[in-house]
């Protein structure tokens, strides 16, 4: 009997669609399914401007204004269903996978709807931390995608303090998921140079790229109870948003965008 995959994740246009649209891809005629997905749609009613403003203060005018349009420009091509692969929405749709839209995974009416479809690996990749009556839901395990080869820089904007601190490589890590955030044992991993001509943004978007193949052979070693790294503490383990001191310094040695980053990410 195929095991039930159940995803978990944000709600943007840039790079969650393609990892997706990857997972599925990538599945196809094994022994596993996609039994359903949760789109987390972020609602920042008490902090939109503070958002807004380190957004912008990291990206720059330029990127800021660059990565919105480029998010705008593929929102309307999705509503006009021109192009059926701009959303997590479409893509279910199209596959006939169900979805549903939530604010809140701890929610108890998502609690119950996601028991009802009986999951044996959950796969998150978003912000929300999941509270014990969801991590105790998936026969086998919760399972999250982080950009970082952990438990070096656990938290938020991995791939920058990677940068920041001038680290050789980043990557990506596929964890079992715990109370404690980006503390669970690490399924599987994978380095990525660092170029240093590489911009912030260029790095996500190899970082995701590379997060399929990551999350399949992931998934492959969650079957087979095969883990390839117990956590232990590090001094470098978790990171909050950078202060703008932070990347004001980060600016004088690193990029965050270029616009090349843009013929990179449409034409990769």
């Amino acid at each position: 009997m195929k095991k039930q995959i159940y995803l978990i994740l944000t709600d943007e246009n840039l790079f969650h669609p393609y990892y997706f649209l990857g997972i599925l891809s990538n599945i196809s005629n094994k022994k596993l399914i996609i039994a359903g997905v949760s789109i987390i749609k972020e609602t920042y009613r008490k902090n939109f401007l503070k958002l807004l403003y380190q957004q912008y203060m990291l990206w720059g005018f330029m990127g800021f204004a660059t990565i919105a349009l480029l998010s705008i420009y593929k929102s309307i091509i999705d509503k006009l269903h021109i192009k059926q692969n701009y959303s997590i929405q479409n893509i279910a749709r199209v596959h006939k996978i169900p979805f549903v839209e939530i604010d809140n995974v701890n929610d108890n009416n998502h609690i119950a709807y996601i028991k009802k479809l009986h999951p044996d690996i959950i796969i998150s990749s978003g912000g929300q931390i999941f509270k014990h009556e969801l991590l105790a839901i998936p026969t086998i395990a919760c399972i999250n995608r982080h950009t970082a080869l952990l438990p070096k820089y656990g938290g938020v904007l991995p791939v920058f303090w990677a940068m920041f601190y001038n680290e050789k490589e980043f990557g990506v890590s596929i964890h079992y998921m715990v109370k404690n955030i980006d503390q669970g044992d690490i399924v599987y991993q994978e380095g990525i140079p660092l170029n240093k001509n590489n911009s912030l943004f260029k790095n996500y978007i190899i970082g995701f790229d590379k997060s399929i193949e990551v999350t399949i052979k992931a998934l492959r070693n969650v079957l087979n109870n095969k883990i390839i790294s117990h956590f232990y503490p590090n001094k470098k383990q978790y990171f909050s948003f950078p202060t703008l001191a932070i990347i004001k310094e980060f600016k004088k040695s690193n990029k965050s965008f270029s616009l090349s980053d843009m013929y990179f990410y449409l034409f990769r």
